[in-house]
């Protein structure tokens, strides 16, 4: 009867670890498909079931086309891959707004997608 009870708790454990961490494995997967590079590093990644977004930090390294240092991203559901803006906000007083306004619509669909 025990070896049965500790049978079914190890099912039981599997099967939530596989619940909780296939998707952020899929997320991680998906990232470092569409990354220039194969060596990247991940932290804090999320899979959001209700918005079917991933989000999370990635440290791709350097190379061509990747962001510098660790950076957020957000994996939506149709396989697009957006990364944190970069811009700073210098310049003309249009080149600032412009800059801003990379950085709300970024923050916005964070808020709609991975909160």
């Amino acid at each position: 009867m025990a070896s049965i009870l500790v049978g079914l708790a190890l099912f039981v454990g599997c099967l939530a670890a596989w619940w909780f961490y296939w998707p952020i494995w899929k997320v991680e997967a998906q990232v470092r498909g569409k990354l220039p590079t194969t060596s990247a590093t991940f932290s804090n990644v999320k899979y959001n079931r209700a918005t079917g977004a991933g989000c999370g930090f990635v440290n791709a390294g350097t190379g061509r086309g990747v962001p510098h240092g660790t950076t957020h991203f957000i994996l939506l559901p149709d396989g697009s891959l957006k990364f944190d803006p970069s811009d700073r906000v210098t310049g003309t007083t249009l080149q600032q707004l412009e800059a801003i306004r990379k950085h709300s619509d970024y923050l916005a669909l964070v808020y709609a997608r991975c909160a």
